[in-house]
């Protein structure tokens, strides 16, 4: 039984609050178990996009490894599709306990968040993935035979899909920070040629690849992404004092 959204301010008892917060766990809980087992009936074919990227054939080099292969798949699918449960329950929960205000920002940063998730794990996969994998691959060149272990192959793909699902949510961050007054709209702007330099410098951590054309792929979205982020802030920010904003130009 899905548990009954409180309307806002409500109160509420102690034991209560705490029942309604047991249900929506045991409902996530009991949904993403749905998912994994529906995930792992169908592990072959979430398993072959990620085997299409490499020309190799994978290998598996203990009894366990192939098993253990697919479990991680199916789990880390399950998680994928269960985030948005998840956010939409724990939403629910704080809700009736937030101002109109306050539930109309952390709904928008909520959204922000899942999607500029999605939308780095789509980066990763359609852009830096692709190039990445046979550009390593040709290191072996005719000297070596790629023996490559299903489970090395994708705790390698899931490390670099996380990476980039992480960074992408860059603009979430520094809207956030900017709502609750760390930082000036003014300071973003002045921190905008020093931030090339660090988008750079992550772009050439997290790039499997020590050439330029895969690193500077991962930094301009994060160039693209901060000023996105300096251009929601002026349309649809936080207002901020005039002095305050001189103030900042003067430190400047």
């Amino acid at each position: 039984m899905i548990p009954k959204t409180l309307s806002r301010g409500a109160r509420i008892p102690l034991g209560q609050h705490l029942d309604e917060l047991r249900q929506r766990v045991i409902i996530c809980v009991l949904f993403f178990a749905a998912a994994f087992i529906a995930c792992y009936i169908y592990s072959d074919r979430l398993l072959a996009p990620f085997s299409g990227l490499i020309s190799a054939k994978l290998v598996f080099l203990t009894p366990l490894e192939a098993f253990m292969a697919y479990m991680n798949i199916a789990f880390y699918a399950a998680l994928a599709l269960s985030v948005p449960v998840f956010a939409w329950h724990a939403w629910a929960f704080v809700l009736p306990g937030l101002l109109e205000n306050e539930s109309r920002k952390a709904g928008r940063f909520v959204i922000g968040s899942i999607l500029f998730f999605a939308l780095g794990l789509a980066f990763c996969w359609y852009l830096v993935l692709p190039f990445a994998i046979p550009f390593l691959m040709a290191y072996g060149g005719d000297v070596m035979t790629p023996m490559i272990s299903v489970k090395a192959y994708l705790n390698f793909c899931l490390s670099m899909l996380l990476v980039f699902g992480v960074v992408f949510e860059l603009p979430v961050i520094v809207v956030f920070v900017h709502g609750i007054g760390v930082v000036s709209l003014q300071a973003l702007k002045n921190f905008r040629r020093y931030w090339i330099v660090v988008a750079f410098i992550i772009g050439a951590i997290v790039t499997p690849t020590p050439d330029m054309f895969n690193q500077t792929m991962a930094s301009l979205p994060l160039i693209v992404l901060y000023e996105a982020s300096i251009m929601y802030i002026r349309f649809f920010g936080r207002k901020e004092p005039p002095a305050r904003e001189k103030t900042d130009e003067a430190n400047g």
